[in-house]
């Protein structure tokens, strides 16, 4: 799943969401919901409908129930029809992802992003999960990219904070101690 903004209201939909399916003893087939709706919003001619305006809500709905019938849990339909009644379903590609943080959260894990300037092999990236999760003592997941303007070694972006061990980074923070330096 690529990185999506989640908003304010997404995530209190999420979190109501979350709340029913764990009381309710649903996390696993709400999970498996998430995936799909997920994956299936991230096609750009659905999220382009479900974000027309020329689209009422009821006609938003008819398609998601179309697309999915049978498919869904009750609860995740239920949320459908919440959104709808209060003309929010433009939200709905975001909460797949609004559930996701917090499922990560409810099982120790914790996403990030390693990037580095080239290819980072399954090995090394283990390693840096293996040390990241003694660090935080959660499980963490990374997600590798390559940038090259990196020039060397790696950064991690994890729970909002960034980790730069790059070449690039220490070049920067050698120049702007530089550029503070009063001479005279």
């Amino acid at each position: 799943m690529s990185v999506i903004h989640v908003s304010s209201a997404a995530r209190r939909y999420g979190r109501a969401l979350f709340g029913v399916a764990l009381e309710q003893g649903a996390l696993d087939a709400v999970r498996a919901d998430m995936k799909l709706l997920g994956t299936v919003l991230e096609e750009p001619t659905m999220a382009a409908a479900l974000a027309d305006p020329r689209m009422d809500d009821s006609q938003k709905r008819a398609m998601l129930d179309k697309a999915f019938g049978e498919y869904l849990n009750q609860h995740t339909v239920f949320t459908f029809g919440v959104l709808e009644s209060r003309s929010r379903l433009s939200l709905l590609a975001q909460i797949p992802a609004a559930f996701e943080e917090l499922l990560d959260g409810h099982e120790g894990r914790l996403r990030g992003q390693l990037e580095s300037a080239r290819p980072v092999s399954d090995e090394d990236r283990s390693r840096v999960e293996a040390a990241l999760s003694e660090q935080t003592g959660m499980k963490v997941s990374l997600e590798t990219t390559v940038d090259e303007d990196l020039l060397g070694g790696i950064r991690v972006t994890l729970a909002g904070t960034r980790y730069d061990g790059s070449a690039r980074g220490r070049l920067d923070g050698l120049r702007q101690r530089l550029e503070n330096v009063e001479l005279g």
